[in-house]
């Protein structure tokens, strides 16, 4: 039998011959750049080990590969570990998943004499079993540090049947995993993963998870980012050999925070009661740049970081319910060992797809399945870990999930435990993928039509408001069906100021007597805004003396009653303290003052401006 190395790419594609042949009498083939390889690279391609790894045949006939070392040798696009399986016609690449060379493998076994053994059954080796109960041993001391110890009388009556669920739920992931993540793939992962702490008092304190993608840049999560903002001073990372490093700059996604206003317009009306969407945070992915003056630690085999890389566009639109995926990060709320957490490695878990959602946490195509959900469990430091599929590859990132909360009076306050449904969120990665690419803002414009249209299936705050507002008027003024009309329009915007700014703009409005006006405005971008009103080119701010509020605070429809003694020109005064830009609309409602009403044009008197 024989078994040919036909190159693909790297330093001998490029020249002849391309392909070399190994007959019976060579039972190992080892490849490297050391001159007693059997498969030799130039000295200076140094993405290959001297001695990487070997092809080794097995009495079968069969190749199996040897790792010399820590190498990265990957197999039909998946990493590989000792004793994978080489398939004939098999592409193998060495080193690098994008730089490293390839070859195909091409086998050629003798004839057989006799027929080919019936399938046996598969026992699994001391050494696989003791794999497995160490990796599911730890897994389920993760576990059990998440089961808290608050409220004791509360759990005596619950504790072993949420033990029981969430211990059943991680075996079965764990034994599924078992057969569908390779150590390598695990190896690569966990040495990607870096803890976000904060420096209190020079002892570092767990806040997050960060992982790398590129040799100076780090993923995590966008209310990660948020809060390092302006503080990155404070904080640093922990790198998998414990070393401090600095951060420069972070950068959020830019839907952070305009779909987190957005939504807040957006839920349910039931017997007259609005209840907001409970959403997931969406968009919720950042980038943490590192100081030069502290690189990131290399591999010695690539001298390069590890890091991790985003699946394709179409690996993400294929995703599908029950595949599996891992996560490695930093779980640190109310666990033990919190202090020693910057010495600690990450905290490895498994789990599967429940579901792939929209924004919306609603059905959706494939295209716009940007929320996934899946059964890893999560709890507060976790965030911005990656979420990964069985090739390595990043398709999520961690972002939040579904918690228990218990009063613990006597310790803590509240404490939050992870839940035992373990319905748990990610951010697909393609979110992050456009920040670093600079395209975020672009997309997020593409993305609000798409708000639009989903958002068409929930009620309307503004519409909710307008009611009670009208209902107000009823039983306030004894007034009926008012006059209505929009009298402006537009967005409060700070520029390009990074801290919270006082915006406004002003519209007139002629105001006559024996009339009640009502403004209203719809804070429609979901920034809450105010209302003031004052007669024109004075600074007296005008309130109806039946206006309980005499000044405005920033509401999603803030709302102010107006009377007038003589004809005036009114400016409404629409303003805000932002930080991001802040939609809106404005809206007048007139009624005829009753004859009955027990309030008089003087009713109308100064009121006090908060700005």
């Amino acid at each position: 039998m024989s078994i040919t190395i036909k190159h693909l790419d790297g330093n001998l594609a490029e020249g002849q011959p391309k392909a070399q042949t190994f007959g019976d009498s060579v039972d190992t083939i080892t490849f490297g750049r050391e001159r007693d390889c059997q498969v030799v690279y130039a000295p200076e391609y140094t993405v290959v080990g001297k001695r990487h790894c070997q092809l080794v045949r097995q009495v079968t006939g069969d190749y199996r590969v040897n790792l010399l070392g820590e190498r990265y040798v990957e197999v039909n696009g998946v990493p590989a570990d000792n004793n994978t399986v080489v398939p004939n016609g098999a592409v193998i690449r060495l080193g690098d998943p994008k730089d490293g060379p390839s070859f195909k493998v091409e086998i050629e076994k003798q004839a057989a004499d006799l027929p080919d053994t019936r399938p046996q059954p598969k026992v699994k080796s001391w050494r696989d079993s003791m794999t497995e109960t160490r990796r599911l041993g730890a897994v389920a001391a993760g576990v059990l540090a998440l089961l808290l110890a608050g409220s004791i009388g509360y759990f005596l009556t619950r504790t072993m049947s949420l033990e029981q669920q969430i211990a059943a739920a991680n075996e079965a992931a764990n034994a599924r995993a078992k057969t569908e993540f390779s150590p390598a793939v695990i190896d690569r992962l966990e040495a990607a993963v870096y803890l976000v702490a904060k420096d209190e008092d020079g002892k570092p304190l767990p806040e997050a998870t960060a992982w790398t993608f590129a040799p100076n840049l780090l993923a995590t999560n966008a209310h990660v980012t948020e809060a390092l903002s302006g503080h990155t001073d404070e904080f640093f990372l922990v790198a998998p050999d414990g070393k401090r490093i600095k951060i420069k700059n972070v950068t959020s996604h830019p839907g952070y925070s305009s779909f987190g206003s957005y939504k807040a317009n957006l839920g349910t009306t039931r017997y007259g009661n609005f209840t907001p969407l409970d959403l997931i945070n969406e968009y919720d992915v950042g980038i943490i740049e590192i100081d030069p003056s502290t690189p990131l630690p290399v591999d010695p085999s690539t001298n390069r970081p590890v890091m991790l890389e985003f699946a394709s566009d179409a690996q993400l639109e294929g995703l599908t319910p029950g595949m599996a995926v891992a996560s490695a990060g930093f779980p640190s709320e109310n666990l033990k060992g919190t202090s020693s957490a910057a010495k600690s490695p990450p905290t490895l878990h498994f789990g599967f797809i429940s579901s792939l959602t929209d924004v919306f946490m609603c059905r959706t195509e494939p295209a716009n399945q940007l929320l996934i959900v899946h059964s890893v469990p999560v709890t507060g430091g976790a965030s911005g870990s990656p979420l990964i599929d069985a090739t390595g590859k990043v398709i999520g990132v961690v972002n939040g999930g579904n918690t228990n909360v218990l009063d613990n009076a006597g310790d803590a306050g509240k404490l939050r435990m992870s839940n035992a449904v373990q319905i748990n969120y990610a951010q697909r990665v393609d979110l992050l993928r456009e920040l670093e690419d600079g395209d975020a803002a672009k997309e997020i414009a593409d993305d609000e039509r798409y708000w639009h249209k989903t958002a068409a299936q929930f009620d309307d705050y503004f519409g909710f408001a307008v009611a009670a507002f009208e209902d107000l008027a009823t039983s306030r003024y004894k007034v009926g069906k008012g006059e209505a009309k929009q009298i402006g329009e537009g967005v409060l915007d700070p520029g390009s100021s990074k801290s919270i700014k006082l915006v406004q703009q002003t519209f007139e409005f002629k105001a006559e007597p024996g009339r009640i006006y009502g403004f209203i405005a719809d804070a429609e971008g979901g920034v809450p805004i105010g209302i003031n009103v004052k007669k024109a080119g004075t600074d007296e701010f005008l309130r109806d003396a039946k206006d309980q509020r005499k000044s405005s605070e920033p509401e999603l429809a803030p709302t102010a009653w107006v009377t007038v003694s003589e004809p005036a020109t009114l400016e409404i005064v629409v303003w805000s303290l932002v930080k991001q830009p802040a939609k809106f609309s404005l809206h007048a409602y007139s009624w005829e003052e009753p004859k009955t009403a027990s309030a008089s044009p003087s009713d109308s008197q100064p009121a006090a401006s908060q700005q």
